[in-house]
């Protein structure tokens, strides 16, 4: 983990000088050569310095941040006022020319994806041009060996942050000549084109890179993360938009040419073998991982951190008497929130890459913040101290997490019927000493029977009107949700930016001990991102076997996270229900909610259209002041001008006048709609 902290400052020393020397062109990346780059690689420790600074954009902890892309899918929604960048593409008002002018900078609609990366990319090919020239003392013939391995995996996984978001992209092979023409600037390769490059490169990786690393390397490439990283490329190009249903495949290059691929960007037929080559990469990455000791977290490891934290068992609806059973269950809740909490100092050992989600390491953290209800605890000065209470799930996402018995709501025939979803779960008054708001009114009573008897992971993860948000948070005690109430966390007009109002908050990556006090101080712990868990690598398997018409192999994947979930099997019977491929896309959407996934799939798998239309977002009726009961459990259609647009599949190039990558690039092609 110290290596974490070692890239920040780094990066922060090293490169924004670099930076400023440059000019916006995503090629000039490195400043003309200067004397003082040769002090980079003096000696092993300068070496590993400026190695260090080359994972200065990785992983992208924006992922989870509330300016990403990646957070304008169907899961969330954040407040109108925000106008972020998710939410232009959300609303479909994106274009070549959106920028934002973001803490007294100006910046585009590729907000940390296009730029950084080729500007990272550039670094690493620095890297690589001067480690044999200089011949730093102390770096053995190994060590340039592993340290050139590092720089593979960054060049692979830097192009595919581009892939996934912007499609067929420049391939950046090696250091670019400061003297280049435009014409000689090389434009987007044909999507297989990338994929075969980005897999090269994550092969020659993985041939010289440890399987695993010590704690104070935690962070740099290994050559499980490799596998897993390649299981993903290829998973994403044996997907539907990839493999055979671009909507444009008209869309082609006019002055470049892709070797072997001519001017063709993307493929126009459906190819098995992919799907085949994504089964072997993925059965690989699985098989590397569990050879290098991950598994699944579980909840023996989340009780010996809850004890150390001392942290009490949830409130569950409806499981309040201590029966082995009920005990088991709020246990399995409580593993849900130390899963993506705990570190690898935690044993948590079903993190195989991950960071921090404080790029400066400390336990403040804007991405907590967006998430926590607005007001929290009272300060001593009368003030507030809480967050912005921004992401908030929508109607859509609280229907698709199971039920307790691992069904639908709308398809389990021992849950309550659709017609009784929004009325009380409990019938008269509750202990006010138990469930008391921070305005004292009794909350309990107000839970709905549609978050009542649901599973694990919804309890886990979703905050919802009546709910205990944490045990700790409200200065050393619990806080009881009340989105009614506006003199406690519901809709006020003074404070409107701060309010999503769906009826629901994320309680995801909050930390089970948090802890707000009424001095104004807050105590976390900053939790360390997945970016691949094993928990995908599963889904990964389950998809390709149910693509390939493999059932058996697909639910038994599929079971293995079900289990951990506490909830049933599946088996063919189950697939009267829902197709497998369903079962497959529901399953993920549950299990990797709010970690960057559902943007990629719902493109990759050519279904966005259908889930991301206007008319399609719907929540609880949270912008009201002080509604009663039935009037905020009411659904309605949220008052966001979402839509989806064919171009949406993928992010536009930039193009201003003062910054304009495609006329300065005569050999680059606008994505298609833009």
């Amino acid at each position: 983990m110290k290596l974490l902290k070692k890239i920040t400052h780094i990066t922060q020393a090293l490169l924004i000088p670099c930076c400023l020397l440059t000019s916006c062109n995503y090629l000039d990346v490195i400043p003309p050569a200067q004397a003082d780059f040769d002090d980079t690689m003096k000696d092993e420790a300068a070496t590993l310095s400026f190695l260090y600074t080359c994972y200065g954009y990785v992983p992208r902890c924006q992922v989870y941040d509330f300016k990403a892309y990646e957070l304008s899918a169907d899961e969330v929604i954040f407040p109108k006022d925000w106008d972020m960048y998710g939410q232009q593409m959300a609303w479909g008002t994106i274009s070549p020319s959106y920028y934002k002018v973001w803490n007294g900078s100006q910046t585009s609609d590729d907000f940390n994806i296009w730029t950084p990366s080729y500007n990272w990319i550039g670094y690493v090919h620095h890297f690589l041009s001067l480690i044999d020239e200089l011949q730093p003392t102390g770096v053995t013939e190994e060590d340039k060996a592993q340290y050139k391995a590092e720089c593979y995996f960054l060049e692979a996984y830097y192009h595919f942050r581009v892939l996934q978001a912007f499609g067929p992209c420049p391939i950046i092979p090696e250091k670019v000549d400061p003297n280049i023409t435009n014409e000689e600037i090389p434009g987007r390769s044909h999507f297989d084109y990338c994929v075969n490059w980005i897999v090269q490169k994550l092969d020659d990786a993985a041939a010289v890179l440890p399987a695993v690393r010590e704690t104070a390397d935690l962070g740099r490439a290994t050559s499980t993360i490799a596998k897993c990283l390649k299981a993903r490329v290829l998973l994403y190009a044996a997907s539907p938009l990839w493999n055979g249903s671009f909507p444009t495949p008209s869309w082609k290059n006019t002055n470049y040419e892709t070797p072997g691929y001519g001017y063709e960007l993307v493929s126009s037929s459906y190819d098995e073998t992919k799907w085949t080559r994504a089964l072997t990469a993925c059965q690989e990455a699985l098989s590397a991982a569990q050879a290098a000791g991950y598994q699944l977290f579980d909840i023996e490891t989340a009780n010996e951190k809850a004890e150390r934290d001392g942290i009490d068992l949830p409130f569950i609806p409806g499981r309040e008497e201590d029966t082995e059973e009920n005990i088991l269950f709020k246990q399995r809740v409580r593993m849900f929130q130390y899963l993506v909490t705990a570190t690898e100092g935690d044993n948590n050992k079903e993190l195989i890459w991950g960071q921090r989600i404080d790029s400066d390491g400390t336990n403040s953290g804007e991405a907590t913040t967006a998430r926590l209800p607005n007001r929290v605890v009272k300060k001593s000065d009368g003030s507030w101290n809480g967050g912005w209470a921004g992401f908030a799930p929508t109607l859509y996402t609280v229907q698709h997490f199971y039920t307790e018995n691992g069904e639908l709501p709308e398809d389990d025939p021992d849950f309550f019927p659709q017609s009784e979803w929004y009325t009380r779960f409990y019938e008269g008054a509750s202990s006010p000493s138990l469930t008391t708001d921070l305005d004292g009114e009794d909350v309990k009573n107000d839970i709905i029977k549609l978050n009542a008897k649901r599973e694990a992971r919804f309890y886990a993860w979703i905050a919802y009107d009546g709910c205990e948000y944490a045990k700790k948070i409200n200065n050393g005690n619990p806080l009881w949700l009340n989105f009614k109430n506006t003199n406690t966390n519901g809709w006020r007009a003074s404070d409107s930016r701060n309010i999503s109002g769906t009826g629901y908050l994320s309680k995801k990556f909050i930390d089970p001990a948090i802890n707000y006090t009424t001095s104004g101080s807050t105590n976390h712990a900053a939790a360390r991102r997945p970016y691949i868990r094993m928990a995908e690598l599963y889904l990964n398997l389950a998809e390709c076997y149910a693509a390939l018409n493999q059932e058996g192999e697909a639910l038994n994947n599929l079971n293995i996270i079900r289990k951990r979930a506490g909830i049933r099997d599946l088996t063919s019977a189950d697939l009267s229900e829902m197709s497998l491929m369903d079962w497959v896309r529901n399953e993920r959407f549950v299990e990797l909610f709010e970690e960057g996934h559902r943007y990629y799939d719902l493109r990759r798998w050519a279904i966005a259209p259908d889930k991301l239309k206007a008319g399609t977002r719907f929540a609880l009726n949270g912008l009201t002041l002080n509604p009663t009961f039935e009037e905020f459990n009411t659904p309605m259609l949220i008052d966001q001008p979402f839509k989806w647009d064919t171009k949406q599949y993928l992010l536009p190039v930039w193009s201003r006048s003062d910054y304009d990558e495609l006329y300065s690039n005569p050999q680059m092609v606008q994505a298609p709609g833009y």
